[in-house]
């Protein structure tokens, strides 16, 4: 993962993550996890309703966020999202870096 980041930041891209958890959470989690990017908390849930990235009422989802990746341009324009419905999976890093690199 470390590798892709500086491929990212190569391509003039910066990465944070947001989440549903409290700051308290992520910080912890980013320290055990080894981040070198931040970890921005949505505890009131505002982004992941306005981005329509939540689970719909599922058993064990209910509230919960589905992984998703998004590219912004330098002016905060949505340039690419991708929203996947099973948290293990990982988004198309190359996807973003090509789009990126494009910019």
């Amino acid at each position: 993962m470390q590798s892709r980041l500086e491929e990212i930041a190569q391509a003039n891209g910066v990465v944070f993550g947001i989440s549903a958890d409290s700051s308290f959470s992520l910080d912890e989690w980013a320290k055990k996890e080894g981040y070198s990017f931040p970890l921005l908390s949505d505890f009131g849930k505002e982004m992941i309703r306005a981005y329509d990235t939540m689970y719909e009422v599922r058993a064990d989802h209910k509230g919960v966020p589905k992984r998703s990746a998004f590219l912004l341009d330098a002016q905060g324009k949505l340039v690419k999202m991708e929203v996947l419905e099973d948290a293990k999976d990982l988004p198309d890093l190359d996807g973003f870096i090509n789009a990126l690199k494009s910019l």
